[in-house]
């Protein structure tokens, strides 16, 4: 459920994106929706070089992934059974899409110097997704661990998230504090 929930947030706040950046190419003087001030302006974020990594912008990135992840969802959701091969990939590119985001928030917040509203809630959704799927995998013994360790992964999966949440959050208002309040 977590997969289809994640991935439906995701798609959405992808496709807001994509929107924005397609008014942004036909009108260089366009407004993002979620343009609000210095510090929070979509439009800034995907106009830096850092919003088309790979040579193209990373939302298109975003579309396809997050449609694999509702899908995946929407399997499990009908019964489907995956391959443990299966299991590693969604892992594995989930792991790989946290690290991304995990790095454009970097980039936002000390590079860049300004939020995207919507590139924040691909953050939010993509964390649970990628943690969650590698404690299953943990859980299923798809990924071979002591027994202790299997227990340190399955229990501490939540606070992960929250931790991430607390320190993405926390850079946040330490960087951007005195401009919000």
């Amino acid at each position: 459920m977590v997969l289809l929930v994640s991935g439906i947030i995701g798609m959405i706040a992808t496709l807001v994106l994509t929107y924005e950046r397609v008014q942004l190419w036909m009108d260089p003087g366009y407004v993002t929706s979620c343009d609000v001030n210095v510090w929070v302006s979509c439009g800034t974020v995907m106009e830096s070089w850092q919003a088309s990594l790979f040579g193209f912008s990373n939302q298109f990135i975003g579309i396809i992934g997050f449609a694999i992840v509702i899908t995946i969802g929407l399997a499990i959701l009908g019964g489907a059974r995956f391959a443990t091969w299966w299991w590693h990939a969604t892992s594995i590119g989930l792991s790989l899409a946290m690290i991304f985001c995990l790095w454009l928030w970097t980039q936002a917040v000390y590079v860049i110097n300004t939020l995207c509203l919507y590139c924040m809630i691909v953050w939010v959704v993509t964390i649970p997704a990628a943690i969650l799927v590698l404690v299953r995998n943990v859980s299923h013994d798809l990924i071979k661990v002591t027994p202790r360790t299997k227990m340190i992964i399955t229990t501490a999966a939540w606070p992960t998230i929250i931790l991430f949440y607390v320190v993405i959050g926390a850079s946040i208002v330490l960087r951007f504090g005195e401009a919000m309040f």
